[in-house]
């Protein structure tokens, strides 16, 4: 029976050698491909990355688990942590500390009576229903960085491990405390006591067009960890192939190659429905029919592994793992059966309905603004529903969210997009999704309230009816209310202190502890305890100004039944306004200065007009004197001239 088995295996291989090698003709090379990908590789495996153990913490029945997770794709993952406990041990609680390099969706799937608390990261989610003690806290990004925060922060930690692209992990505690004292990073550190992590594997090479042959088809599969001694090592493979038309094909029908590189120790354990397939191990290999089989010496690159495969077959994938204990190997074909084909039901409407709900609930991508709400949804979270999302709106169709190639963003101010606000707080609003499974809208109603604040407002009269603009005159009595904006039912509201402040002078208090400071401050009937009024008239030391702007602050305390709350500050900036500066009379300054500078101005202009006169008075003109004048006419002469001018000349002869 079995060499028939072992014939028919030889006939297929065979038959379809010739077809494949001209399909490998074409040159198809195997690629990293992330989308659509024909084959996926999922394994099990106890080896990390990088890991340690130690005695744990000082806080004693405590343990502290640090994972950190690498993700090869940007895109968010989903995680389930199984968390299995010993039902002997009485007390314990666990802390886990989980980070990831992207978005992560992390489901808790806790067993026994260990009492967990999850630390994690902001970008990192936990489904519901998770009824245990949750933390956000922002976590340092490297393995190294991690450790040391996790250390100082419990003054020591029971393991660490960092893991690629796991899918599921499921981790003991409860167990004896280990004897290292000091948790230090090892690589691939063999967490098998504890720790055991299905991993999707994105090292994966294929080629796409594998899926259109109908010839043999090879996958290689590289096991690259290493013999730690001369024991030999078991690792479960199992084959599934899926058939994208959702036709039916016996798999003896399917020719199919498989190239197991490893170490000599391996033994390759083959699961149920792989007697039709030609295998070729570098180490043994066992054949539900046939037995325990030994390998062959396979090429150690994967150019050579790459080219030996292909000549009799169509290398259809190649792939790298570093450890496994199980493994997985699923390759997409288009069957082409003439067996009538079944078409999978799309998911029932209210399945998809309680998804989307739960998604929404989850990420929370709305945010209640100080007059608006703000949405703002990652497009890898909706990369990680089952189907795509056509349009988001909100109630009304046309606040419709905008791509902007990373989010579905949309803003809108309260009184738009049909949204609802109760009690001047409560903002209720909901997600149309469109899909293009459905004709018909999924509908996500969301809630949220506005953001806590004080609120200042001025007024005309002491009625307190008619707001007023924010002005304050000077020496004019000015009118204001305080409120506060809470989702608080029961509360009171007190002053502490308020005080309005311009750009250039110090403070002027109004209100110091509850306490006025001034007969011109006054506290005012409040009609609620959830207000507060009071009155002030601004004196301003300067009156020369016109308009200047200032702000006036209060800060305030909110009082509820059972303590008091925090303190919150309020401003509203205002414009000081004089109107008639220059009608209240003059300061007695003003008066000495301008009468001191008329006196100044008085004196140098008398000594100017004094000094032009001493330098500018008349002089007579000089008469003509003749060549050869008379003794009579010349004494006359200089008689009249020296009694009518002096001049240097006749001042020296009279001399």
């Amino acid at each position: 029976m079995a060499l028939w088995h072992l014939a028919m295996l030889f006939l297929i291989s065979g038959t379809a050698a010739t077809t494949a090698s001209m399909l490998n003709s074409l040159g198809c090379v195997p690629e990293p491909i992330s989308k659509d990908q024909a084959v996926r590789v999922f394994y099990t495996t106890s080896v990390v990355p990088s890991g340690c153990e130690a005695h744990g913490p000082t806080a004693p029945d405590l343990e502290v688990h640090v994972l950190n997770l690498r993700h090869s794709s940007s895109q968010m993952s989903t995680v389930l942590l199984n968390v299995s406990g010993r039902a002997a041990k009485e007390k314990c609680k666990a802390v886990f500390v989980v980070n990831s390099n992207s978005s992560l969706i992390l489901t808790i799937h806790p067993e026994g009576d260990c009492r967990l608390v999850i630390i994690h990261a902001p970008h990192s989610y936990l489904m519901p229903p998770f009824n245990e003690e949750s933390n956000i806290t922002s976590l340092p990004f490297s393995s190294d960085q991690l450790l040391m925060w996790a250390k100082e922060m419990y003054g020591g930690i029971s393991s660490f491990a960092e893991l690629e692209d796991p899918q599921q992990i499921h981790f003991q505690v409860g167990r004896e405390p280990s004897a290292n004292e000091d948790c230090i990073l090892a690589q691939n550190f063999n967490a098998e006591p504890y720790l055991e992590v299905d991993v999707v594997s994105h090292k994966v090479e294929t080629c796409l067009d594998s899926r259109k042959v109908s010839g043999k088809l090879a996958h290689i599969l590289w096991l690259q960890q290493s013999s730690s001694d001369e024991r030999m090592q078991t690792v479960e493979l199992n084959v599934k192939m899926v058939c994208r038309d959702r036709s039916l094909e016996k798999e003896a029908e399917i020719p199919l190659a498989l190239w197991l590189k490893s170490h000599q120790n391996t033994v390759w354990k083959m699961g149920p429905g792989l007697s039709f397939v030609q295998l070729s191990a570098s180490g043994k290999y066992s054949v539900p029919v046939f037995g325990m089989q030994n390998g062959v010496a396979l090429p150690d690159s994967k150019e050579e592994l790459i080219q030996k495969a292909r000549n009799n077959s169509f290398v259809a994938s190649y792939t790298e793992i570093p450890s496994a204990k199980t493994i997985t190997l699923e390759y997409d074909k288009l069957c082409g059966s003439s067996v009538a084909t079944t078409t999978q039901p799309p998911p029932q409407r209210e399945n998809l309905t309680v998804l989307f709900h739960r998604f929404i609930d989850l990420c929370k991508p709305w945010k209640c603004l100080d007059s608006s709400i703000e949405i703002a949804i990652p497009k890898t979270y909706l990369e990680a529903l089952p189907m795509l999302v056509d349009e988001i709106t909100l109630k009304d169709p046309s606040c419709r969210a905008r791509d902007n190639s990373t989010h579905f963003v949309l803003n809108s101010i309260l009184d738009k997009c049909s949204t609802q606000l109760e009690g001047g707080i409560h903002v209720k609003n909901q997600f149309i999704l469109t899909l293009p499974v459905f004709p018909g809208k999924v509908t996500v109603p969301f809630e949220c309230d506005l953001p806590e604040k004080v609120s200042l407002q001025l007024y005309n009269t002491a009625d307190f009816h008619s707001p007023s603009a924010p002005v304050v005159e000077a020496n004019q009595v000015t009118f204001v209310e305080v409120s506060f904006r809470t989702a608080i039912q029961q509360f009171s509201l007190e002053i502490g202190d308020c005080f309005l402040k311009t750009q250039d002078n110090i403070p002027q208090l109004l209100f110091y502890q509850e306490k006025s400071l001034s007969y011109s401050v006054m506290s005012l009937k409040s009609p609620s305890p959830k207000t507060q009024r009071f009155s002030f008239i601004y004196k301003p030391e300067d009156e020369l100004w016109s308009i200047k702007p200032a702000t006036l602050a209060c800060m305030v305390h909110l009082n509820t039944s059972n303590e008091k709350l925090r303190s919150y500050e309020g401003s509203l900036e205002v414009m000081l306004q004089n109107p008639q500066p220059h009608n209240r009379g003059l300061r007695i300054g003003t008066v000495l200065g301008i009468a001191f500078g008329a006196f100044l101005i008085g004196v140098l202009l008398t000594g100017a007009l004094w000094c032009i006169y001493s330098h500018t008075r008349p002089i007579a003109k000089t008469q003509p004197v003749s060549a050869n004048p008379s003794a009579s006419e010349s004494s006359s002469t200089n008689h009249s001239l020296g009694s009518t001018q002096s001049t240097p000349c006749s001042t020296s002869s009279m001399a």
